[in-house]
């Protein structure tokens, strides 16, 4: 994707030379050593296993549509799929109640780190 300036700001200037390509003077796109290094798939979160040794999980505006009983599975999952210290960013209506219960610290707002 492009990604315009403004909504870089507050990226250290190292970053953007080092992961982003200067497209023009106010746009910019993922450098291909990042994108080579991303995996986007479909996953149904109930019923196939899960990788092992995510970095990161992603996983915004889904979990709304999940039981509670539900939701703490796929939690526990994502926690089982995380290496150490790997994040699961959600989304702002998914934040998780019980998160030190499975596993996880509250790491910023919708960001939780596997402990």
């Amino acid at each position: 994707g492009l990604y315009h300036s403004k909504s870089l700001k507050g990226v250290p200037e190292e970053f953007l030379r080092k992961y982003f390509v200067k497209i023009t003077d106010t746009t910019y796109q993922i450098s291909d050593c990042i994108k080579s290094c991303v995996e986007f798939r479909q996953h149904n979160l109930l019923r196939e296993a899960y990788p092992s040794g995510c970095d990161l999980i992603i996983c915004r505006n889904v979990l709304i549509y999940f039981t509670d009983e539900a939701k703490n599975q796929i939690y526990a999952d994502f926690y089982a799929a995380l290496k150490k210290e790997g994040i699961l960013f959600v989304g702002s209506t998914e934040q998780i109640i019980q998160a030190a219960q499975i596993g996880f610290q509250n790491y910023r707002s919708f960001f939780y780190k596997k402990m």
